[in-house]
């Protein structure tokens, strides 16, 4: 609401016309008109559990004076226009760069995927033992001390890790990608591409010196550039709140200009297809 309301501002201040924004609790109503929604006004609707009935209980036509942004992790059937911030992007980068191999990569989460190449990575885990683990780190280390310990001797050695996997994909909600970076940084994993999904990496807070030259990945605008007009206090927002605050703002422009439209926004590239809204973020290290 914070990010609607400020692109409501500065809309009406563009335009040079009398706007006006309202904002109503369609879920608490206890008989619902649908009238209220079928006006010509154009409607910004987010969408949770309460409301999934009312709107199929409507059967609306789609036209482009409704957007629905869908509050809901699991999918829904919608005949709208609508964008899904919960979109994961993992598909998405494999089709955008063709070199980044399903069988030569690994996806590290927090959430179970249907996927077969993914590493189960939970907050409350020891990360770096866990890297460990997956590119077998500890089996090398385990040969060097059975070594000293039947020679007697010493051993200096680079420890060897999986040659299999190329990619390194961080996707995880809970887990930030901060503490993953450094984890694999720590077990001295130089040769594999880090790649980082979108929602993982603000650097309103962290430098790109904190990382190194093999991190690549999609990220949205709002999260990689701190020069954007906003006070301190919005900067100590975690980066869901900024994310969120952009998707309010985007969303209100995009829908005054028309989602017709191509719209670069805080967030990305908004593009249209069918009645499906897709935000396209920023490649980071991409050639």
């Amino acid at each position: 609401m914070e990010g609607i309301t400020n692109g409501f501002f500065i809309l009406r201040e563009g335009q040079k016309r009398n706007f006006q924004v309202n904002f109503i609790d369609l879920s608490k109503e206890k008989s619902f008109d649908c009238s209220k929604i079928s006006t010509k006004t154009k409607k910004l609707i987010y969408l949770n559990s309460n409301l999934v009935d009312i709107l199929n209980g409507c059967n609306l036509k789609n036209n482009n004076n409704i957007l629905v942004i869908v509050g809901l992790k699991e999918k829904v059937k919608l005949n709208l226009n609508f964008i899904d911030p919960f979109y994961d992007y993992v598909d998405y980068l494999y089709s955008s760069d063709l070199e980044i191999l399903e069988e030569e990569s690994i996806v590290l989460t927090d959430k179970e995927l249907k996927a077969e190449n993914y590493f189960l990575i939970e907050n409350k885990s020891n990360i770096e033992n866990r890297i460990s683990n997956l590119f077998e780190i500890n089996k090398s280390s385990n040969r060097k001390r059975e070594l000293e310990r039947i020679t007697q001797n010493r051993i200096y050695q680079t420890p060897r890790f999986r040659k299999d996997l190329k990619k390194i994909i961080i996707n995880t909600k809970e887990v930030s990608a901060e503490r993953i970076i450094p984890a694999i940084n720590f077990n001295l994993i130089f040769d594999p591409e880090i790649y980082i999904l979108p929602g993982q990496l603000d650097l309103w807070r962290f430098s790109k010196k904190e990382f190194n030259s093999n991190l690549k990945g999609l990220e949205h605008p709002i999260l990689l550039n701190n020069n954007f007009l906003f006070d301190d206090e919005f900067s100590k927002k975690q980066i869901q709140e900024k994310l969120f605050y952009a998707l309010g703002f985007d969303s209100l422009l995009f829908l005054g200009k028309g989602i017709n439209t191509r719209f670069n926004g805080l967030l990305g590239e908004y593009t249209k297809n069918e009645n499906r809204i897709f935000i396209t973020p920023e490649k980071i290290g991409f050639e």
